[in-house]
């Protein structure tokens, strides 16, 4: 459905049950003086007449009591589709976390400057745009108390607090997979779906196995991921080792790097094992597998059924220290997969991973490529694009709802093959920290409002 931006007016008199549109949106439409329409703004919707203006612009009129009726959150500038005599102004979105501070200054604490920058990449767009929590949802009325952010009456951005209809499509921006799993989350998303039949994009947390089982025999990602086994043995793990030397133990469930243990195989026997111990990077040497699992997950091995194992891939190295990429994907207008942000990480001294809170640091994925693979960085670097689009492709077939936006972990080895170690349904934002990626950042901001627009048909 194509839309055009609009200003929404307030009637100053006349009809107060009848929509005013300009002469220019009437000829558009092809409406007729006097036809009755539906009017929806999000979940809220009513019956009213077609008044024509005269006015050569896109302006709609709206009386303050159909504005009220419809929980308006604003006039002045929006969006508005016609279709199958519907007019729909908005569209209303709206991002779904957990966590209100009470503050009016950071309602979501450390949270709120993400989205705010959300929300303010969105103005270009002009739909109505919120944050707001399970709490905040008055069912009764299917009415949201959500969390704007705009100008003020001096033209000061400030969040502030209206009411709003339940939205057409949200962002799901849940912090932790406790909240996740929680009762307030999982009601509210499935009332929003059936009374307000919203539109929920980035459901949930990944499992790295549920990962792995949906892409390991998938056509598109065949040669892109590695060899893993859920509840291992030890004897699965000294398998392993005798194939390729080195493996990572993982959470199933984990994320951030947390938990992540790498075991490697000694040239002159035994084994290495390194792992992360609060701020610490630990390397032991054990004589014997057996030694080395019980001194990780105890006698009993109890908490061993809840990791998997996985591969161990040789990274390049830039500089002398292994590094892979951060490639942070989105769909387009279109709901097609691009790449908008491609970074690089390199591990810090003695850590298991890449990741910044175990001491790795951001580069550059070019400069790493030109340095790796002089004279050909741009063939690479065309090829880990074009996997991570494959990889998202086949992921969202797989999983069968609607994604978004995906934070994919890369690594290339030594003999230039590409390997997908993650994918995170709540990417992060950390690479967009490096100047060189300072737009992609804001690309990427603006990307989440684009295919809401794409969700909501707009």
């Amino acid at each position: 459905m194509s839309s055009v931006i609009c200003r929404i007016q307030p009637s100053a008199s006349g009809s107060q049950h009848a929509v005013g549109l300009s002469q220019l949106l009437m000829k558009e439409w092809g409406c007729q003086n006097g036809q009755s329409i539906k009017l929806r703004i999000g979940s809220k919707s009513m019956i009213t007449r077609v008044i024509g203006l005269r006015r050569k612009k896109c302006v709609i009129v709206l009386s303050r009591s159909i504005a009220a009726q419809l929980n308006l959150p604003f006039f002045g500038e929006t969006r508005a589709a016609y279709r199958n005599k519907e007019l729909r102004l908005g569209p209303v979105l709206a991002i779904l976390t957990t966590g209100f501070s009470g503050s009016g200054i950071t309602p979501f604490g450390a949270r709120s400057a993400l989205f705010r920058n959300f929300l303010l990449a969105s103005r270009e767009e002009r739909p109505f745009f919120y944050v707001f929590t399970p709490e905040m949802v008055d069912w009764t009325n299917q009415v949201v108390s959500g969390w704007f952010y705009r100008k003020d009456g001096s033209g000061t951005y400030r969040w502030m607090r209206r009411p709003a209809p339940l939205p057409d499509v949200v962002y799901e921006r849940v912090p932790n997979r406790k909240a996740e799993a929680g009762t307030p989350v999982k009601n509210c998303k499935a009332r929003l779906q059936a009374i307000g039949k919203t539109r929920i994009f980035n459901q949930g947390f990944f499992n790295k196995w549920q990962v792995h089982e949906a892409l390991y025999n998938h056509p598109l990602t065949l040669e892109s991921i590695p060899e893993a086994h859920r509840s291992p043995t030890v004897e699965t793990i000294r398998d392993m080792l005798e194939r390729y030397k080195m493996v990572y133990l993982k959470p199933s469930g984990g994320s951030l790097g947390l938990g992540i243990s790498r075991i490697t195989q000694s040239p002159d026997g035994g084994y290495y094992c390194r792992f992360r111990n609060g701020d610490q990077n630990i390397l032991r040497k054990f004589r014997a597998l057996s030694p080395l699992m019980k001194q990780m997950f105890g006698p009993q091995m109890k908490r061993l059924p809840s990791y998997i194992v996985q591969q161990g891939i040789r990274l390049i190295k830039y500089r002398g220290s292994p590094v892979d990429f951060r490639v942070h994907m989105h769909k387009d207008r279109m709901g097609m997969w691009k790449v908008v942000g491609l970074g690089a990480k390199g591990a810090g001294a003695g850590c298991v991973t890449t990741h910044g809170r175990t001491g790795g640091s951001l580069l550059s994925a070019q400069e790493v490529l030109a340095y790796c693979f002089p004279g050909q960085e741009k063939e690479m670097e065309h090829r880990i694009r074009e996997t991570s689009i494959r990889i998202c492709t086949a992921l969202e077939n797989r999983v069968g709802k609607p994604l978004g936006e995906l934070g994919l972990d890369i690594g290339v080895d030594q003999n230039r093959r590409i390997w997908l170690f993650e994918v995170n349904a709540k990417p992060g934002r950390h690479i967009f920290k490096h100047p060189s990626l300072a737009e992609s950042g804001r690309q990427s901001a603006r990307c989440i409002t684009e295919y809401c627009l794409k969700l909501a048909q707009f």
